[in-house]
């Protein structure tokens, strides 16, 4: 619960958000044609609105990287974005973001960030956010608006990893000193 509430303190509407040095869109799931499963598109949606409002400058794209166009989560949303017309040279990719606190630090040290909007699900944001400010950021998130539908089977099981993530995330801190 202290994950969620440290968290949501600095979760804001995307109109009402700080400007920072880069947006931070994690990773999901896509098809086997290298296209965006709707969860991540929303996160994409949110995150090219950001961009479009001048809420940042660069792009972080993280998750699994490589391994082809069925897995490669990066180049699946470099893909979506340059569709778009985001430059390439906005963005900023992050093949080796499998866990949000590895992201978050990498943000800050491989990518010289100081500030940061996580451009994430709402039953993700806070977590990241709270990752992100104890590991040296100046984190905050907007929750991308659901405007797929998704299955309800992806719904309970993102919903249910969530809470494990956050214990795991509150190890991290503070008890693992890892962030």
């Amino acid at each position: 619960m202290h994950v969620l509430v440290a968290g949501e303190r600095f979760v804001f509407p995307a109109a009402a958000v700080a400007p920072a040095d880069c947006l931070v869109v994690p990773g999901a799931r896509i098809h086997a044609d290298g296209t965006p499963f709707p969860m991540l598109g929303d996160r994409l949606e949110a995150a090219f609105d950001l961009f479009a409002r001048g809420k940042a400058p660069r792009i972080v794209l993280s998750g699994r990287g490589g391994g082809g166009i069925a897995v490669d989560e990066v180049a699946a949303m470099r893909r979506w974005l340059l569709a778009r017309g985001v430059a390439a040279e906005v963005l900023l990719d992050d093949p080796a973001g499998l866990r949000t606190l590895d992201t978050m630090q990498r943000c800050r040290t491989e990518f010289g960030m100081r500030s940061a909007i996580v451009v994430s699900n709402g039953f993700h944001v806070a977590r990241a956010v709270f990752l992100g400010r104890h590991g040296g950021l100046d984190a905050r998130g907007v929750a991308a608006p659901q405007l797929a539908d998704y299955s309800t089977g992806t719904l309970w099981r993102n919903r249910g990893r969530e809470v494990l993530a956050r214990v795991r995330a509150w190890l991290d801190v503070f008890v693992f000193g890892a962030a």
